[in-house]
Formats: C-alpha cells, structure tokens, sequence
C-alpha cells in the first residue's frame, strides 16, 4: 500500500521558508550529501535528493511510496510495497543519518533538512538567523559582458601554380616498372589468403569474447558493481589533533603517520574503524578495467560498496563482484560452489579434498605470486553474476584483466567443451607478480555445471 503524504505534517511557515530561499535549501542538501553519514551510500543520496527536489517543486504526488520506489529504486510501477519494503527501510535508514548529520554539527548548520515519520515529504528549518541567513544568500552583483570586437584578418597572399614538367621514362624504368607490378602480384597471393584466414581467427576470438560477456552487455537493466572494501583503522580525532598540534603538522588534515615505538599503547578509542572506505589499488585498477569493457559496448552501470546493495537488486540487475575475502558479497554468493577462498591464504575444491592451492606468501609485503577465482553465473533464477576474486589485489587485478581480454577469454574458451556459454563456469588463475606488477596468468582448474 502506498503511504500518502499529510500536508499536517509540515508547519506552514517551515513550507515558506524553503520556498523562499530554494538556494539555501540546495546548499544544506549538498552538505549532508558530501558528509560522512552520506558520501558512501548511493541508495540513501539518491533518496534524500530526490525528496527534497520535488518537495520544492510542490510535487506531493511523486512522493508516495509505489512512485518512490519505481522511480528511485528502480522497481516496477506494478511491485508491491508490502513485499518489497525497500522505500521505508531507506527511508528510515535517511532519517537515521540526517539525525546524525545534525548532532555532530548542532546549529552550526543554516538549515536543517528532516523527513517526518510517516511521509516522504521534507520539511526545512531554520538553524541561525534568517537575517544573515538571506544576507549571507544573497546575489552577487553580475557585471554585463562585454563583447570585443572582431579582428580584422589580413588576406592571404596568392602564389601561381607552376605546372609540373612532364614526366620522361626512360626504358629501364619500364623494365623496373614491370618488376614491381610481378612482385606486387606474388606479395598479393601470399597476403590474401593470410589475411582471409586472420580474419577468420579474429571473427572467432571476437565471438568468443562477445558470448562470454553477452548476459551483461545486452541487459536493459544497469550493471551493478560491487566492490570490496579493506578492513583499515584510523587513529581518532584527539589523538591525531594532539600528535598535528605538538609537531607542526596542522596543514596535513589526517595524511600524516604517527611513529609508535614498540614499546607504546593505544587504547581501543583510540582506533577507529574505516569501514567502507579505502580501496586496494589493484582492486580500483580492476574496476576501471571492467568499467571500461562494459562502456565499450553501451551498457551502463553502478558502482556501490556491498553495504548498498540488497539482494532484491541482484535478483534484477547484472552483477559484477570486486574482491575475494574483501568482498562479503563475494564470500556469500560463491560459499557453496566448487572452489571456494578458505583460511587466509588457501583455495579449496569443494568436490575434491586433494586438491587446493595455497598461497606463500612473502614476509616482508613483496609478493611474487597470487590467485584468483573468476566465478561466471549466467544461467540462474537470478540476474547474472560475474566475480574476480583474488586472494590479494594482484589477484583481483589479474582476474580483471583476464577477462577483459578477448585473446585470454578465446584461448581458454577453445579447451572448453562445446556449448560451454550455455553452462555456469569457475576457473582458477595463478598469478606471477614481479616489482609489484602482474608479470602473467594461467588458468590452472575449471569447472562447468
């Protein structure tokens, strides 16, 4: 059932201020969206945006429920709220972080942006002043351009055209003409058929390649990337500020490290975790590898952190998955296949106990080798999913590479059994790293079920 908006709910002079001064209004919105609560949740900026856009506009009926959620989440105009409660659990979700956005910047904020329990409709209040708040919204004065004045160009001087002398051949250049034209006609047997058998091999490597990717490619719906994050710890604000104030580093912000000796402690407050966050470099090399495959062939996409994705929406949309154990998406959706990432450095065949592949790796950070699981899914009750999960970032990267690679995906489609794109399919990398750099793949073990 749809939720219908109570004009009660919203004081009249909270209505006037916002229609007033729409441009303080856009201003506040732009400073909740870029805040912490707010800048790693696609879902809850697309919500927010699009409640305060059309409440300016007066647009009460684009504020229900049923229209939300076609509208914003992508939903079906027929879905039904009751089954699908993907509207009010953002919704309370934004009331969540806008409460939070106010406590940690009290009435410092000009404006206050709140959506009352059982609307979709914002309300606007004012957090100083209107005074210096309309002072500090006020126009700047325009200055009219001016327009310069065209320059004058100078003509073009005029040359005359000598005509060309008339050619003289001589009789040996008629015998080295018709040298050339036999050796023109012998290179032309041998490149044709070179080129006819070439282009027979490409038109199959491109097939391939095309096959392999088409469930992503040719969906109507938008292909969701979900990317993991790291497990990173920040130092706190006060221990952080105290370490800036007492050596001269308050221009860094918090881009700075603290050389702890080994015999100091820090207390739990001290550390605070930066979930969502902060992405290996092998896994932002690995997005931007895919992205740029799928926007080849005008398909567009998402990219959002697995926290933002629920599983309603990959019952929907296509789905690439970035990362291994970084990935809580990947770990969930892939657990009960064949191979499968075990311990911290181990990959199991589910179906084989004999057979895992483990990673040494080096202590001193300087890897040399890595794996990785490509994971394709194209033939489920659900949308496609596809999965480069490394066991580090080399992995992932490698993993992305490969698959973005019409000759690696045709090599290994040939030693494949026939009809394999009708079938799902996983596949092993191992992964040469030399100097930080994937240095080469091969795949080592496939499965089709």
């Amino acid at each position: 059932m749809d939720t219908q908006v109570n004009p009660s709910l919203t004081p009249p002079e909270e209505q006037h201020a916002s229609a007033r001064d729409p441009v303080a209004v856009q201003r506040a919105l732009d400073e909740v969206l870029s805040s912490p609560f707010f800048r790693n949740t696609h879902q809850c900026q697309s919500l927010l945006r699009y409640i305060v856009m059309h409440t300016l506009a007066g647009e009460d009926h684009l504020l229900r429920e049923r229209v939300i959620g076609a509208e914003v989440f992508r939903r079906r105009p027929d879905y039904e709220p009751g089954e699908d409660p993907v509207v009010r659990l953002r919704a309370a979700e934004v009331r969540k972080r806008l409460a939070q956005f106010y406590q940690s910047v009290g009435e410092a904020a000009a404006l206050h942006i709140e959506i009352p329990a059982g609307s979709y409709k914002a309300t606007f209040r004012e957090g100083e002043d209107s005074t210096t708040l309309h002072r500090r919204n006020a126009p700047a004065t325009v200055t009219e351009p001016v327009e310069p004045e065209p320059h004058r160009l100078a003509p073009l001087p005029v040359h005359e055209l000598t005509p060309p002398a008339p050619e003289v051949f001589a009789p040996l250049a008629h015998r080295r003409r018709r040298i050339y034209l036999a050796a023109a006609f012998l290179l032309a047997l041998i490149l044709i058929p070179a080129a006819l058998l070439f282009t027979h091999w490409d038109s199959a490597e491109t097939r391939r390649f095309h096959t392999f990717w088409a469930p992503w490619t040719t969906s109507s719906n938008p292909v969701i990337l979900a990317i993991g994050s790291n497990a990173v710890y920040r130092l706190s604000d006060n221990l952080a500020d105290q370490y800036a104030r007492s050596h001269g580093l308050e221009t860094h912000g918090k881009e700075f490290f603290v050389p702890f000796a080994p015999t100091d402690t820090i207390r739990g407050a001290d550390l605070v975790p930066a979930d969502n966050s902060f992405v290996a470099l092998g896994d932002v090399a690995a997005v931007s590898h895919l992205v740029a495959n799928i926007t080849r062939q005008n398909q567009r996409f998402q990219e959002r952190f697995p926290n933002d994705i629920s599983f309603a929406e990959l019952r929907n949309n296509p789905s690439l998955l970035v990362g291994g154990f970084n990935n809580p998406m990947t770990i969930e959706l892939t657990k009960k296949l064949r191979f499968v990432l075990r311990a911290r450095n181990e990959i199991d065949d589910t179906q084989d106990s004999t057979r895992r592949w483990v990673l040494n790796a080096s202590q001193d950070s300087h890897d040399t080798e890595d794996y990785a699981i490509v994971t394709r899914i194209a033939h489920s009750a659900d949308a496609p999913m596809l999965s480069v999960a490394g066991m580090g970032q080399y992995g992932t990267l490698a993993a992305a590479d490969f698959i973005c690679n019409p000759t690696a995906i045709s090599d290994m489609a040939r030693n494949l059994p026939p009809h394999w794109e009708s079938q799902n399919l996983q596949f092993i990398l191992h992964v040469k790293v030399v100097d930080f750099k994937v240095a080469g793949t091969e795949v080592v073990a496939t499965h089709l079920w």
